[in-house]
């Protein structure tokens, strides 16, 4: 099942940027796809405890996507992810309701996609 979420901001609706979740047959994983990167292109997986975060592994994801991974480990429930360009697939814990991460993971790849919207102007 995928459902839509927008992205909104300063009331107004951002054009063409968009969270759909992608709901798979096992309950405990989650995909989260996006129109735009939200990393470099390549598929990384990371595990919980993020004692292990490789700082090497996290810079080849680029700003964004290492940003997206550290937030995203550090949501309680969260035991690994997989992230790819447009996709971030999400296994949580056994105990944990999807209540209390989706949001989280939702409000994380929309700051994502603003940043990557603002461009710096010399």
């Amino acid at each position: 099942m995928i459902s839509k979420t927008l992205i909104f901001t300063r009331g107004k609706e951002l054009p063409e940027k968009n969270v759909m979740i992608y709901r798979h047959p096992n309950p405990d994983i989650i995909s989260f796809l996006t129109d735009e990167d939200i990393s470099a292109f390549r598929v990384e997986l990371f595990k919980n405890p993020t004692d292990n975060l490789d700082k090497n592994t996290l810079k080849l994801l680029g700003n964004i996507g290492a940003q997206v991974v550290k937030d995203t480990m550090c949501i309680s429930g969260v035991r690994e992810i997989h992230i790819k360009p447009h996709e971030l697939f999400v296994k949580k814990e056994t105990a944990a309701a999807w209540e209390n991460i989706e949001e989280k993971i939702v409000e994380i790849l929309s700051r994502a996609l603003r940043k990557k919207m603002i461009r710096v102007v010399q």
